[in-house]
């Protein structure tokens, strides 16, 4: 029976991707339009991507939709507007450190009193217009504003990333809280705000999806000088005992929230689908280790190597059976 709920929840998840897609066609393709000439920009290729195959669509379809079954309630038009464009800030916000070089002041006025920034350049732009209007139209503005701050000070935090002094350690408080408030602060978008219990699930969440990036994002990391726990490590054995054990701490918490079993079931399973794929990156690693006979340099290694394409049959097929397993992990 379980099985068979796992099925109908990969169609469930098919279905609300499709809906998303069209959803998109009528508002974000022509927003994201409506801001380059508005703004006198273009989002680069690889970006405007990312927004609408990844923010733009599966943090909708997927993650926010996921919350909204888990209260037996659907994503709202006005919810998915929100969600949207959070999903265009998110990487323009990185553009504000990584491409602006903006000051932590002018990030910190665009993050709570947008409308007080003059912006001159594309990004802060855009971050402007929208934070504005998200400021102005969440239902739970306190709750909002809060996530923004957290994630406003962790993305501060992730500079000391390119350090390669750094500590793994200080790199895994990172890795988590970076991930967790990016979660949380999507679900703040919704018309009810995260309980303290639920806010720890998306935190464990969040965390296992931003280990899971990494994971994904040895090669991109690697060139861009940025130290991660999946391109520093010396056993990916070890990688995959901390990822499974973060994984049952999450399951631990999601079966201790105050909501239907299957609907945490089901909330589970879609979960587990976006962070999965860091699992198969993790074992083609363990593969690599094994055949080396020694620890991975990844600055030494290949770029086929380091990449794990989610597109091959045998990966999808391990990405779906790690997505069940995972969701079964105690």
């Amino acid at each position: 029976m379980r099985l068979l709920r796992y099925i109908v929840t990969l169609f469930k998840i098919i279905n609300g991707i499709n809906i998303q897609r069209k959803r998109n066609q009528l508002f974000l393709l022509p927003y994201i339009k409506s801001l380059e000439k508005k703004h006198n920009g273009i989002f680069p290729e690889q970006q405007a991507k990312k927004i609408i195959n990844y923010y733009g669509l599966f943090i909708p379809s997927i993650l926010c939709t996921s919350y909204k079954r888990l209260n037996a309630k659907k994503l709202t038009n006005d919810e998915r507007k929100r969600v949207s464009l959070l999903g265009i800030l998110t990487p323009v916000g990185d553009d504000l450190f990584d491409i602006d070089k903006l000051d932590a002041e002018s990030i910190r006025t665009i993050t709570f009193a947008p409308e007080t920034y003059g912006a001159h350049t594309f990004s802060s732009s855009v971050a402007k217009e929208i934070q504005s209007y998200l400021l102005q139209n969440v239902p739970n503005k306190k709750e909002y504003t809060e996530a923004s701050g957290n994630v406003f000070e962790i993305q501060l935090e992730t500079i000391r990333q390119t350090d390669p002094s750094i500590s793994n350690h200080e790199i895994e408080k990172i890795t988590y809280a970076k991930g967790g408030y990016s979660v949380i602060l999507y679900y703040q978008t919704l018309d009810e705000a995260a309980s303290a219990e639920m806010l720890k699930v998306l935190f464990h969440i969040g965390s296992l999806m931003q280990l899971a990036n990494d994971c994904l994002d040895i090669y991109k990391d690697i060139n861009d000088g940025i130290y991660t726990l999946a391109n520093r490590c010396n056993d990916y054995r070890e990688l995959k005992r901390i990822f499974l054990q973060r994984v049952k701490e999450t399951n631990r918490l999601i079966s201790a929230l105050p909501h239907n079993k299957l609907r945490k079931q089901e909330f589970s399973v879609v979960m587990y689908f976006i962070i999965a794929r860091g699992l198969v990156a993790i074992e083609q690693m363990i593969k690599l280790q094994r055949k080396l006979k020694a620890p991975v340099d990844c600055l030494k290694a290949e770029r086929s190597q380091l990449i794990t394409d989610m597109e091959k049959p045998k990966n999808i097929i391990k990405w779906l059976c790690y997505t069940y397993k995972l969701s079964r992990l105690k």
